[in-house]
């Protein structure tokens, strides 16, 4: 009998992160090996994914899966159950797993590669382990992540493409991220190599800030055009100034070209938006999901919320308690639009976990620790928070 708290990942799925550890997941700190030192199918085949496949076939629940066990146990969808919803058909591969966690049927056929932190925004709320961009601020702010703006996960990641393909597998899923995908050579590389495969079926999913359509030549659209299922999931928090500022180093203006030409010409991609909630954000994410609805730039159900948990002093939980009122008058009236709207219950769900979040009691220090590491990084960048966002005006008062 297959336990409640079963996970799929470690017989259908492999994350490999930008130092090369190949992971559960990218959730998680439970680790299988490091692609610099091993082979992608000696990693699958290794000890200790074999070990974690036996704990979990024993019904052992590991601490390191403490961020799913948090969401459903408020009844929201995790990375486990929304595996195991995307993925049911891959269970017959259970019964099949010997006692000591082998599992020969088992390949991953839902890849997530994060190849390097090359990026061209340099989001608040990021840090130089995800963006190239903030190395240099990070830097000045002691927090650099290395010596090096680049951090790749193998100083070969033609060789580790190449290497995913021994299984000879037809993948299911391919999840891009980063850094920002987009703007990475290997990511036109490996979609080469699935056109070469004539692998076209497949799910191709993307979390992207959507700057840039382009790369050395290599246009994302005239690759789009070839594979059957695409989802965009779009980092953006706000609208115009305010979304430049948290994401800095966006053009808003483009920004907004680039989502009109992927409608023109790639009908076929989902796009959705998927905002970083966080006290920099919440005052704009009611605003932020109608412009984009009412502009017919996504369908009103096309939005996935990220509630940031760290750092702390950007948790949304920890504002001032008249940006709070605010908020939360802002979230009620949004639910309200959306139950007129026929939303639909994920959504409204998604909505009303951010007002629960927020309404939690914040933390003083963390306030504080908000508006000094605020006004460090605008000295850095020459920007003024304040200016951007009036309601915060008294913030350094609170």
């Amino acid at each position: 009998m297959i336990p409640e708290s079963i996970c799929l990942m470690p017989w259908v799925h492999l994350y490999v992160d930008t130092n090369g550890n190949a992971k559960a997941c990218c959730n998680t700190s439970i680790t299988y090996g490091n692609v610099n030192n091993e082979s992608v199918e000696s990693i699958w085949n290794g000890e200790s994914i074999k070990k974690f496949r036996k704990n979990l076939l024993e019904g052992q629940k590991d601490k390191r899966c403490a961020s799913c066990f948090k969401r459903e146990a408020v009844n929201k969808s995790s990375i486990r159950t929304e595996t195991l919803d995307s993925y049911k058909t891959y269970l017959k591969w259970l019964p099949k797993t010997s006692s000591d966690g082998t599992c020969k049927e088992s390949k991953p056929v839902y890849l997530d590669i994060r190849y390097s932190n090359v990026c061209n925004l340099k989001c608040r709320t990021c840090w130089h382990g995800a963006s190239s961009s903030w190395f240099n601020d990070a830097k000045l702010l002691k927090t650099n992540f290395g010596d090096k703006a680049l951090i790749k996960a193998t100083p070969e990641n033609e060789q580790l493409i190449e290497d995913l393909f021994t299984f000879d597998t037809e993948l299911a899923e391919v999840y891009f991220a980063g850094g920002e995908p987009l703007r990475m050579e290997e990511h036109y590389s490996f979609l080469d190599s699935l056109l070469a495969k004539n692998q076209t079926d497949l799910h191709l999913r993307y979390n992207t800030n959507l700057s840039a359509l382009t790369l050395k030549g290599k246009r994302a659209l005239d690759y789009w055009k070839k594979f059957k299922k695409i989802t965009l999931a779009v980092s953006i928090d706000a609208i115009g100034e305010k979304a430049a500022y948290i994401r800095s180093g966006l053009n808003w203006g483009k920004f907004l070209e680039n989502i009109k030409l992927i409608k023109e010409q790639c009908p076929h991609i989902k796009i959705q938006i998927a905002p970083t909630v966080s006290n920099l954000s919440i005052l704009s994410l009611c605003d932020l999901h109608q412009f984009f609805v009412e502009n017919n730039l996504i369908k009103m159900n096309d939005i996935y919320l990220n509630i940031l948990d760290r750092p702390n002093y950007y948790n949304c939980k920890n504002l001032p308690k008249s940006v709070k009122e605010k908020s939360k008058e802002n979230l009620i009236a949004h639910i309200d639009w959306l139950n007129e709207n026929n939303a639909s219950q994920v959504v409204i769900k998604e909505f009303e976990a951010v007002f629960e979040y927020m309404m939690t009691p914040a933390n003083a220090s963390d306030l504080k620790a908000f508006v000094k590491e605020t006004e460090k990084l605008d000295t850095i960048r020459n920007e003024d928070f304040k200016s951007i966002f009036p309601e915060f005006v008294h913030l350094s008062k609170t």
